[in-house]
């Protein structure tokens, strides 16, 4: 059987909001602080996140709180 590879998927705030539990204002904060992923301008009025990069924080945190 074949793996298929991953691909790559841009996700919005909203999105994020729900995955993570974090307000926008939190997201945004953290950003700053570089402490959460970056987000990617794709023209004026919209910003993305890559859901790679959120899913690893979101696993970053869990190993943070485990291994204390």
């Amino acid at each position: 059987m074949e793996s298929k590879p991953h691909k790559e998927r841009f996700i919005k705030i909203d999105e994020v909001i729900a995955v993570t539990s974090l307000s926008e204002t939190t997201i945004y904060r953290k950003m700053k602080a570089k402490e959460f992923p970056e987000s990617i301008s794709l023209g004026t009025n919209s910003k993305v996140w890559l859901e790679s990069e959120i899913q690893q924080w979101i696993t970053d945190q869990v190993n943070n709180q485990r291994n204390k």
